[in-house]
C-alpha cells in the first residue's frame, strides 16, 4: 500500500499519478484537497495488496531512478524567432523538434483553460503549446499509459516534466526503453492549480473579460527575465496584458516558496544526480561565469546530459546552434534547486489562508508596488523592446551612462 495512504502526510505524495495508472484493479483514484492539490484515495474492496503502487512511487523509490552526475552545456537556439518564443535558450524546442522530425511523439505541459495538463503532440505546430515555463503543477492524467502504448508500437517518445513526474514515468514503465528520451526540469516547486486558476479568475473579474492565454515568461515584455503576460477577450475586444498585480503577487509568493506542494520541501530530486536523460534549466549564472558568450541577453539554457541517450541527442543539433560544455558544479552554484529543495516556511500556511479567505490581504502581502506606475513602466519597456531602432538608442544611452 502506498505510503501516503498509511501516513496521510501530504509530504509523502508528489501527485504524479503513477500509482493510479499502474493499478489494474482501479483501486486508486485521486481527490482534490482544500488547497487544490490532488492526493490518492484507495478503495480497499478493490485492492488486492499486490504492492505495485509502492514500487512506482517516486517518493519511496527516488534513489533507484537517479543517473550519475552528467555533463553540462550552455545552449542557445540559432533561430531568433524561436528563441524569442522560448523561456530561456530554447533547448526544449531543439530536442522536441528533432524527435518529431524522426516521426516520434512529444509529451509536455500545456494550458487547458485555467489549468495545466500534460498532453501528447505529434506535429511541430503542436510544440508551441508545450513551450514556455509553467509555474504550477501539471496533471499527468493517463499520459504514462499513453507513453507505454507508443513505446510498444516502436515510436520514439520524448517526455518532459518535473523530476518527480519523470521518476514516476520510469518507475511506471518498470523497464528501460531505448526509444524513450526523458527530460526533467530544475524545479523550484509546484504551486496549487487552484491558486493559479483563482488568480486568473480575479483578473477576469477586474477586467470584466474572459481569459484566453497566459505566458509566465514573455521575452517581448521584459527580455530574458520573469516578466509575464496574458490575454483576455470581451466581445470583439482583445486585451494583451503586459502587467498585473495579481500575477506579480502570485509570482512573488511562488519565488518566496510559500505556495508549494508539501512534498516539494523534501524533494529527493533537488540535487546534481537526476532522473531524466536530460535536465533543462535557465543558465542564470552565465553572465558571471562566461561573459564572453554571445547573445546572453536573449536567453541561455543549461542543458545537462545525464545519460548516453542525452549526449546522442545533443550531438544531433549542437553544430547548428550554440552549445558549449561548462562546469556543472559552477552552474549549480547559481541554481539552488540543483543543490537542495526550496525551504519550508510557516509563511506558507498564512499565504494559503490569506489567498482563500482574504485575497486583498494576499495582494497586500506580496504586491508592494504602485500599480499605475508599474503598468506604465511595463508598457514603456514593451514598446522599447519591440521597436528595434528605439531599443538600439536606449541601449547606447544606457551603455554611455554606465561608462
Amino acid at each position: 500500500m502506498i505510503k501516503y495512504y498509511k501516513t496521510n502526510n501530504p509530504a509523502d505524495c508528489c501527485g504524479c499519478k503513477a500509482c493510479e495508472q499502474i493499478c489494474a484493479h482501479k483501486a486508486i483514484s485521486f481527490q482534490i484537497d482544500d488547497e487544490g492539490f490532488w492526493y490518492p484515495s484507495v478503495n480497499e474492496d478493490n485492492c488486492v495488496q499486490c504492492g505495485l503502487c509502492e514500487k512506482v512511487c517516486p517518493m519511496e523509490e527516488a534513489e533507484t531512478t537517479l543517473h550519475p552526475k552528467g555533463k553540462a552545456y550552455a545552449f542557445q537556439l540559432s533561430d531568433k524567432e524561436l528563441l524569442l518564443y522560448s523561456s530561456s535558450g530554447g533547448v526544449f524546442y531543439a530536442v522536441a523538434s528533432t524527435i518529431l522530425k524522426e516521426n516520434g511523439v512529444v509529451y509536455g505541459a500545456a494550458f487547458e483553460g485555467k489549468t495545466v495538463k500534460h498532453k501528447r503532440v505529434d506535429c511541430i505546430e503542436g510544440l508551441f503549446d508545450l513551450m514556455g515555463s509553467k509555474y504550477v503543477q501539471s496533471d499527468t492524467g493517463d499520459t504514462y499509459s499513453q507513453v507505454k502504448r507508443d513505446l510498444k508500437e516502436g515510436k520514439e517518445v520524448f517526455y518532459t516534466g518535473t523530476p518527480c513526474q519523470i521518476a514516476g514515468l520510469r518507475l511506471f514503465l518498470r523497464k528501460e526503453y531505448e526509444n524513450l528520451l526523458t527530460a526533467d526540469l530544475v524545479c523550484h516547486g509546484t504551486p496549487s492549480p487552484k491558486i493559479l486558476a483563482d488568480t486568473i479568475s480575479h483578473i477576469e473579474d477586474r477586467l470584466k473579460s474572459l481569459f484566453v492565454t497566459y505566458s509566465f515568461r514573455d521575452k517581448k515584455v521584459g527580455g530574458w527575465s520573469c516578466s509575464s503576460s496574458s490575454s483576455y477577450e470581451k466581445g470583439n475586444r482583445h486585451t494583451y496584458l503586459k502587467y498585473s498585480k495579481e500575477m506579480e503577487a502570485y509570482f512573488k509568493a511562488f519565488i518566496s516558496g510559500h505556495l508549494m506542494r508539501m512534498n516539494c520541501y523534501q524533494c529527493p530530486f533537488a540535487r546534481i544526480e537526476r532522473p531524466g536523460d536530460i535536465t533543462i534549466a535557465d543558465y542564470w549564472g552565465v553572465k558571471e561565469l562566461h561573459p564572453d558568450f554571445p547573445n546572453i541577453s536573449k536567453g541561455m539554457s543549461l542543458f545537462i546530459c545525464n545519460s548516453e541517450k542525452g549526449g546522442i541527442m545533443l550531438h544531433k543539433f549542437s553544430s547548428t546552434n550554440f552549445a558549449k560544455e561548462v562546469d556543472l558544479l559552477e552552474a549549480a552554484n547559481y541554481n539552488r534547486n540543483l543543490q537542495m529543495p526550496t525551504a519550508y516556511s510557516d509563511e506558507r500556511e498564512l499565504s494559503y489562508q490569506l489567498f482563500f479567505n482574504d485575497y486583498n490581504g494576499f495582494l497586500k502581502k506580496y504586491y508592494k508596488g504602485n500599480y499605475l506606475k508599474d503598468s506604465i513602466k511595463a508598457k514603456m519597456v514593451y514598446v522599447i523592446r519591440n521597436n528595434e531602432w528605439i531599443f538600439k538608442i536606449v541601449s547606447m544611452l544606457t551603455h554611455a551612462i554606465k561608462k
